[in-house]
Formats: structure tokens, sequence, C-alpha cells
């Protein structure tokens, strides 16, 4: 699936075209972007454009390749993506771009900071909010309630807030491709307000 750049970083609301500027909307820092990447592996020495979110030794969240979008090309970053533990990957030719996840399922947009940070478990989510409408994609609600702590009905923001979600519920959620947001303490914590006092 290939997705106009220009026409995702305007629906992002980034006017300054280029990548490290949607990186940095989606909550990427700038000391977590890394540029010109040189992994010497012990089977290959990998280069890619950018490397998002380094852990561990020479290991990153998302691999970023510019260069042709064709096949081969899928199959190159699929590799690195491997071999230093991404959970994603982006082809771009500046112009278009495909962004695959470990599994080698294509998405139809760049995960954020947070997400990529929670699948990395580098942070716990306290809360998670899903849309109405991504909610009702959900096939077995008890899953759900069985794999948080409490799931609340957040109508006047028109999401579901699942609280305290564990690793087997966010992997699930990803795996169904429902978007969410994770929520920070002090916005889950003025939700809690809501249903206490």
């Amino acid at each position: 699936m290939r997705i106009n750049l220009r026409e995702y970083a305007k629906s992002l609301g980034v006017d300054d075209f280029n990548l490290i500027s949607i990186f940095k909307k989606l909550g990427y820092f700038e000391d977590e972007i890394f540029r010109n990447v040189v992994v010497n592996h012990p089977l290959t020495t990998l280069k890619f454009d950018y490397g998002l979110i380094k852990y561990g030794t020479d290991r990153y969240g998302m691999v970023v390749c510019i260069g042709n979008v064709n096949d081969e090309s899928e199959r190159r970053l699929e590799g690195i993506c491997k071999l230093v533990g991404a959970k994603y990957g982006i082809l771009t030719d500046l112009k278009n771009m495909v962004v695959l996840r470990e599994d080698g399922a294509y998405l139809d947009y760049i995960p954020n900071r947070d997400t990529l940070k929670l699948e990395l478990g580098l942070i716990d989510a306290c809360a998670l909010a899903i849309s109405y409408e991504d909610f009702e994609k959900v096939d077995d609600v008890d899953f759900v309630v069985e794999n948080s702590r409490y799931v609340y009905s957040d109508m006047d923001n028109d999401r579901v807030v699942i609280f305290l979600p564990n690793r087997r519920l966010i992997d699930w959620l990803r795996e169904k491709g429902l978007k969410f947001e994770i929520l920070d303490e002090e916005e889950a914590g003025e939700i809690v307000d809501k249903f206490i006092l």
C-alpha cells in the first residue's frame, strides 16, 4: 500500500514537507531520530537513512530507508528491520512511502512515538483511548475486559478508555489494526475523577 507522502504530511498539519518534521509532529524528539545509521551486525554491515528510538546495542524501534519503492527494496527493508529489532519500517522515495509492520503487514500511517515506545516495552500505558468508531470493530469485548483493569465509556469525548491494559491486550488491539491513543497520567486521572466523584 503506497501512501502519498505530501498528502500524509498535510493530513498531520505539517507544512514544512520533510521527514524530520513529520517525525517531530508524531512526537519523536530530536535525540530519538538518528541519521545515516551504520550497524555492524555479525552477518553484515547495515546502512539506513534514519533509525527512530534506539534501544539496546544497535537496535532501533523504526527503520527508514530512502530509495526506490519496489518489491526488492521492501524485502531489503524487512531484512534490516529483523536484524535491528525494528517494529516498523518505512520505505520512501520522498514522494510515496510504504509503512511495514514487523509481521509484514502494510499500514496507512506512521506509528507515533508513544505507540512505538509502548510496543518496545519502554513505557507502560496507564490508559488507552479508542474512538467509538474503532471500538465497534472489537469482536470480543470480554477479551478487552479480562485483559485490563477497567473499561470506561467517555461519551464527552466520543471514545472508550481502557485502564491498565496488559501487553496481551495491546498486542491484540494492534493485530486487529485498531488505532489507539495513549493517555498521559494527568488525562487518565481526570477521567478517573469523573466516575469516582
